[in-house]
C-alpha cells in the first residue's frame, strides 16, 4: 500500500470511530432512566417473589403437621383398641 492510501484509511477509521463515540455514549439521563426501570419491576415482584416463598414454606408446614396428625390418630386408635382389649381381659379374669 501507498503512503496515500494508508492516509485515506486512517482517517476513514478516525471519522467512523469519531462518530459511533458521539451517537453510542451513555449519558446519564439514560442511566438513571434504566435504573429506575429497574427498581421499579424489583418493586413490583418483590411482593409476589416474598408472598410466594412464604406460601411454599407454610404448605410445607402444613403438610409435616398433618403427618404427624395421622400418625399419632393411627397411634391413638391402636392404643385405644389395645385398652379395650385389656378392659375385656379384665372382666372376664375378674
Amino acid at each position: 500500500m501507498r503512503a496515500l492510501e494508508k492516509e485515506v484509511l486512517l482517517q476513514d477509521v478516525d471519522r467512523v470511530i469519531e462518530n459511533s463515540s458521539i451517537n453510542d455514549r451513555i449519558d446519564i439521563a439514560t442511566i438513571v432512566t434504566t435504573f429506575a426501570i429497574v427498581m421499579f419491576v424489583f418493586v413490583l415482584f418483590l411482593p409476589k417473589i416474598f408472598l410466594s416463598n412464604n406460601i411454599y414454606f407454610e404448605s410445607a408446614n402444613i403438610e409435616m403437621l398433618k403427618s404427624r396428625y395421622y400418625s399419632l390418630k393411627e397411634e391413638n386408635n391402636i392404643l385405644t383398641s389395645k385398652i379395650e382389649k385389656i378392659r375385656f381381659n379384665n372382666r372376664i379374669t375378674h
